[in-house]
């Protein structure tokens, strides 16, 4: 039975292993390459440029901070050996003087104090420095999201995404905040402990040195071996977001179809993914503490042999050995720390290369303004026409299509034919492959998006809404209408009966995407917000697939009157809403097979006919 369950488990995790690689569009042998973390860490550290002259600030700091701490055992060794004096001159019957012991302790005091002065600018500064880097990533990141291709989102998942944007920067964030100025510490104190334990004796700075060399082998070899699992952790990482979010968004069809048990089940595979990557990483790079100590250890005991020899024979002192033995850990004990820190940078260049992934996607096409289109006729026009979502499955094949101002155009025909590709094109949310759209006898791409986007209004048959208040729903992206004008397209949609019915009206809050309202009421208020921005043509994707018959009716009264003098496009599967249109197009694997009004068309007997006698039958 064990066995059964490990062979099930296991197939679970290769299942969601490879339905989050495919969700990337990465393949599994391609994620576990280790990637250039030195060219990495140069671009991390790049970023700190507009900091120059606070960094600097900090690297001083650290550095007069570091050089003062590691003169203490210094002092240390000379209050022993004063101690050793006084001491044998009490022996010997004279009275103990203590005024120079007291001035090194009030010099340690002074030392350590303006140590710790130091440490506490920069890490202030360092913290100032740290969060302008990190907004000012965070906002690069939202930047490029906003010029990224419709396709970049199919293609990642939202989880990935947000994790990305949240875990990724927040672990930049803390290698920034705390690790830099440790690694200067350490940095500065290894070399300046080494350069006082040169000076003090030559030989026990060798013995201290000779177990070294092999620490740092085992070292690099350990941090080879450990950084694809970082990058292999943040990235289930995502994957673990990416499920979440998707279970949390779509909960109520989880129960609905029974589905917790298999979601749980799904869950505990990516976490279980994600523990053991965890596990190795940090195992891995968890070594290297104790193995520096190991180093450490075998040092200082050697140095004790050695010092104790050195003593006897009369070579050197007791306060000396005792502060070279100090020194001897506090140079072991910045490779300690750097190997600690390591642990963390490792981590923070694998989140680091997941956001300068987005950073470096290639983004969408740029707009080549050519001209401006101020006032439109609505006279929309696509000419061989061709797209792809994938090059070797052809969607939309040689389309053309005219659409006359003010002409009621109706898209209809099987799912998957490309009706809302075509939508897709006329936004310009895909770069047709061949061909061109053409508004007004002008190429839309020698207009900018924003042009091309006020000159269309667009109702989608999955609504949005943000957690807000109906108006600003309303108002969302025209803030500059008056009450008047809301007002009258909430009338013409049939919005402000139902809104008037509820206890704060246009300020009542929505929850997370109207989770707070009926389908319908949702689907009301999104053309209601389509009619605000008067636009000069219509986009209708099943805008009327979630309301009852008797309020679809209201709707389309209501659009007869609207959309006179724009130019409109309707998607509709139901086709007792498109009866009326000026021009059919039958659709059927991205062609158009059939043209024509709604008689013509059930006259000819064709695909149309068939499609619409099958919803009336019975």
């Amino acid at each position: 039975m064990a066995k059964q369950h490990k062979k099930k488990s296991d197939a679970i995790l290769d299942q969601q292993t490879s339905k989050y690689a495919a969700y990337r569009g990465k393949d599994e042998n391609e994620k576990e390459k280790p990637k250039n973390f030195f060219k990495t860490g140069a671009r991390l550290l790049s970023l700190l440029k507009g900091n120059r002259v606070a960094v600097a600030v900090v690297i001083v700091f650290c550095a007069v901070g570091a050089f003062l701490s590691v003169t203490g055992p210094q002092y240390l060794g000379q209050i022993i050996d004063l101690i050793q004096e006084q001491v044998e001159v009490k022996l010997a019957g004279g009275s103990m003087e203590f005024s120079a012991i007291l001035k090194i302790l009030l010099t340690i005091f002074v030392i350590y104090f303006a140590s710790s002065v130091c440490s506490f600018f920069d890490h202030y500064i360092m913290a100032g420095v740290t969060q302008r880097l990190i907004t000012n990533l965070r906002e690069k990141i939202n930047r490029k999201l906003s010029v990224l291709p419709l396709s970049f989102f199919d293609a990642h998942n939202k989880g990935d995404l947000l994790s990305r944007m949240t875990n990724d920067i927040d672990n930049i964030n803390n290698t920034f905040q705390h690790n830099i100025i440790n690694l200067i510490n350490s940095v500065v104190s290894f070399f300046g402990v080494f350069a006082i334990m040169l000076f003090n004796n030559r030989l026990l700075t060798a013995i201290s040195l000779s177990p070294l060399p092999f620490g740092l082998l085992f070292a690099l070899v350990i941090l080879n071996s450990s950084k694809k699992y970082f990058r292999r952790h943040w990235e289930v990482m995502g994957d673990v977001n990416g499920h979440i979010e998707e279970m949390i968004t779509g909960h109520s069809l989880v129960r609905a179809f029974n589905h917790e048990s298999t979601a749980i089940e799904e869950f505990r595979s990516i976490n279980n993914n994600l523990c053991k990557l965890g596990i190795k990483a940090q195992f891995l790079s968890g070594m290297l503490p104790p193995l520096m100590n190991l180093v450490n250890n075998i040092g200082y005991v050697l140095i004790c042999i050695v010092g104790g020899y050195l003593i006897l024979d009369g070579n050197t002192s007791i306060g000396a050995i005792t502060a070279f033995l100090a020194y001897s850990k506090l140079f072991m004990q910045p490779l300690v720390d750097v190997s600690n820190i390591f642990n963390q940078i490792q981590s923070s260049l694998a989140s680091a290369e997941r956001v300068f992934d987005v950073l470096d996607a290639q983004e969408q096409v740029p707009d080549t303004v050519k001209t401006v289109i101020d006032e439109p006729s609505g006279l929309v026009e696509l000419k061989n026409v061709n797209f792809s979502y994938e090059k070797t499955m052809p969607l939309i094949k040689d389309f053309n299509l005219t659409a006359k101002p003010g002409e009621l155009i109706a898209i209809v025909g099987p799912t998957g034919a490309g009706k809302t590709t075509i939508v897709n094109l006329l936004m310009r949310f895909y770069e047709v492959e061949t061909g061109g759209i053409f508004l007004d006898g002008i190429n839309i791409t020698d207009i900018s998006r924003e042009n091309l986007h006020n000159i269309f209004g667009m109702v989608l048959q999955d609504t949005w809404l943000f957690a807000g208040t109906i108006r600003e729903n309303l108002l969302y992206g025209h803030f500059d209408k008056t009450e008047e004008e809301m007002l009258a397209a909430c009338d013409a949609a049939r919005v402000t009966d139902f809104v008037s019915s509820l206890p704060d009206g246009f300020e009542t809050t929505l929850d997370e995407n109207g989770s707070n309202l009926s389908q319908g009421q949702m689907q009301l208020l999104t053309i209601a917000r389509a009619l605000l921005s008067d636009p000069k043509i219509l986009i209708l994707d099943e805008a009327t697939s979630s309301v009852d018959t008797r309020t679809e009716k209201k709707i389309q009264e209501a659009m007869e009157n609207l959309m006179k003098g724009r130019t409109n496009f309707v998607i509709a599967h139901r086709l007792s809403t498109v009866r009326h249109a000026d021009k059919i197009i039958f659709i059927k694997e991205g062609m158009i097979t059939e043209e024509g009004t709604h008689d013509e068309l059930l006259k000819k007997g064709g695909d149309y006919a068939e499609l619409y006698f099958s919803q009336f039958a019975g």
